[in-house]
């Protein structure tokens, strides 16, 4: 008994860093870029990044829920009855919590607009290589 059947362990019998299987793969084409362009790259990656930490930041969140909340509870605020208003010792207590909660959910809005998160920063080689490959486009 011989041992001539020597398989790899992914059981395709070729080297997987050999570059030689799915050649469209970004990972095994990263070996081809230059510096500049894997820096170029890699801030394009963070700027898509950035833009949905943009869309996804939690005071957009906090704010809108609040203001939409307190907008409905606003609403049966001004719609209550005396009834209501009686049985809440004579305040009108959806009416101030309502408020409360649109002022708060405007706090969070105007406060992601005044202070909006940071781009990323580019190092300097980088930047040159993003002027130079806008200019050949």
């Amino acid at each position: 008994m011989s041992d001539h059947h020597s398989a790899s362990p992914s059981g395709s019998g070729s080297d997987p860093h050999s570059g030689s299987s799915s050649g469209g793969d970004p990972a095994r084409r990263s070996a081809h870029y230059s510096d500049k362009e894997l820096q170029e790259e890699v801030y394009e990656l963070e700027t898509k990044s950035a833009t949905a930490a943009r869309l996804f930041d939690i005071r957009r969140l906090i704010g809108g829920l609040f203001v939409v909340y307190g907008v409905i509870v606003t609403i049966a605020g001004i719609t209550a009855s005396d009834a209501d208003i009686d049985r809440a010792e004579g305040l009108n207590i959806n009416l101030w919590t309502g408020l409360s909660m649109l002022a708060l959910g405007l706090f969070f809005l105007v406060w992601l607009k005044l202070r909006p998160i940071a781009p990323p920063l580019l190092p300097p080689d980088a930047t040159d290589a993003v002027q130079e490959r806008q200019q050949g486009d």
